[in-house]
């Protein structure tokens, strides 16, 4: 009998500005090893996929415009507005492999086998258009196949993706289990694994892609703590982390294909003694001659002296430490990190060799309640302590603290996901406008460009005297 063949879509993305910060469809990535574990043969088409044939062909380009890490820009094409911009002074793009190509590929793949089930992931709440998009392209080309959706769209907003996505099954959280116990039941698969903890999963699926610059991975899931703008809870029920030896059999099982790889946990440091000390203690033992990164913001707090020595010799490239803002009641009320924990990372990172202006620090503009001169005074203090800033807009996440801030004290309408986007809810802010967005962009990339890395700090160029607001 002739094994199940699935399909994993990851779709191509609208929005206004997006950007290939060494993204991987992880979670349905995991899925497809699961699958293919338990009997199943899988099909990946990504449509974010910077190497894929057909959009190198369209772009007259034998491979993608990358940066020296891998990371680089998404192909685009300006399209129209949805009504709910039109007062977003911003053009507006769909990203990625286009609809036609893409219809193409699904054609392609009907022709080399019957397709027996669809899965789709979704990403960020507000790209849900092109993830309607893509089911509706693959119900057309296979209309007796079941099509299962998860992903953050389908967590966050469950509901509004069960009437308006078009898929036959919407799952919430981690999708390994449940993609197979469904898949299971609707193809009459036997005897399939149950899957007990993190370790027992098999490696994801990267093996579906025929050409890499980089590999995305998580030695954990899920997050001890409760920053009141995040929704991680939503997604795992509790923290679990990774053996340790696990996670280095995985980076060497990577570094046969790849260079850079890139952590994607949300508490990397956490009970780092036991936990990413070890990992990388293996990993400058062993000398695996790999580029390590993470873009997503780091505890300052625990970065201690020890830690900073050792991801700078085992290979850390990239950076980014959290900080959000130097408004010290909220910092007491996101319970995350403080002045000094920042600079006292940032002497432990320094000593071991990072210099200071190649650490990103991030910082929120946008919060509920939030003036733009927190913003302006948060910008000035990471860059007088010598590190570059990256200002991340505020998008107000279901189920959070903040998302219940922003639906009761200025009335954001719980039930629209496209009005998440970060670059939307400015017009919804009792303090923010497009202005303040603007200049205090302006004011991070001029204080970013006051620390060229070759020069040393004393010798920086100095920033202007720019006046955001009295």
């Amino acid at each position: 009998m002739a094994k199940p063949r699935i399909l994993l879509v990851n779709p191509y993305i609208y929005d206004f500005a997006a950007y290939d910060l060494w993204i991987k469809p992880l979670g349905l990535l995991y899925i497809g090893a699961v699958l293919e574990e338990n009997g199943c043969d899988c099909v990946l088409l990504d449509a974010l996929d910077r190497w894929h044939r057909d959009v190198l062909n369209l772009q007259g380009r034998e491979e993608p415009k990358s940066k020296p890490y891998g990371d680089g820009h998404f192909p685009k094409e300006e399209v129209e507005k949805p009504a709910e911009f039109a007062d977003v002074p911003r053009r507006y793009y769909r990203y990625g492999m286009p609809p036609n190509i893409f219809r193409t590929n699904l054609e392609r793949i009907r022709s080399e086998g019957r397709i027996d089930a669809v899965l789709v992931t979704s990403g960020m709440t507000y790209w849900y258009r092109g993830v309607h998009e893509a089911i509706a392209w693959c119900r057309e080309v296979f209309p007796l196949a079941p099509i299962l959706l998860g992903g953050i769209y389908a967590t966050l907003f469950t509901d509004h993706a069960r009437h308006h996505a078009g898929a036959d099954y919407v799952f919430k959280g981690e999708g390994e289990q449940a993609a197979l116990d469904g898949l299971a039941g609707l193809l009459g698969l036997s005897s399939v694994k149950r899957y007990s903890s993190y370790d027992e999963l098999p490696l994801p699926a990267y093996h579906l892609y025929p050409r890499l610059d980089y590999v995305a991975m998580m030695t954990s899931r899920g997050c001890p703590y409760s920053c009141s703008f995040c929704a991680t809870h939503e997604f795992t029920e509790t923290f679990r982390r990774r053996d340790p030896d696990a996670v280095v059999r995985e980076i060497e099982h990577h570094a046969r294909r790849i260079r850079n790889v890139t952590f994607y946990d949300d508490a990397l440091f956490v009970n780092a003694d036991r936990h990413i000390k070890p990992v990388l203690r293996a990993v400058i033992e062993r000398e695996l001659d790999l580029n390590f990164h993470t873009p997503n913001g780091l505890f300052a707090r625990l970065l201690d002296e020890e830690l900073a020595e050792l991801l700078v010799a085992s290979g850390f490239k990239t950076v980014r430490l959290s900080y959000e803002t130097r408004n010290r009641e909220r910092q007491r009320r996101m319970r995350k990190v403080s002045d000094s924990d920042l600079e006292r990372a940032l002497a432990h990172l320094e000593r071991a060799g990072f210099p200071r202006n190649l650490v990103t620090v991030y910082l929120i503009m946008g919060l509920p309640g939030q003036q733009p001169v927190e913003v302006a005074d948060s910008i000035r203090y990471v860059n007088d302590l010598g590190a570059r800033v990256s200002l991340s807009s505020f998008s107000p996440i279901p189920n959070t603290q903040e998302w219940q801030a922003a639906v009761t004290e200025y009335g954001f309408p719980a039930d629209q996901p496209l009005l998440t986007n970060k670059s939307v809810y400015p017009l919804k802010h009792e303090h923010f406008r497009y202005g303040d967005f603007d200049r205090l962009k302006r004011l991070g990339i001029e204080c970013n460009r006051s620390l060229h890395p070759s020069t040393e700090r004393h010798e920086r160029r100095p920033v202007s005297d720019y006046t955001v607001y009295a």
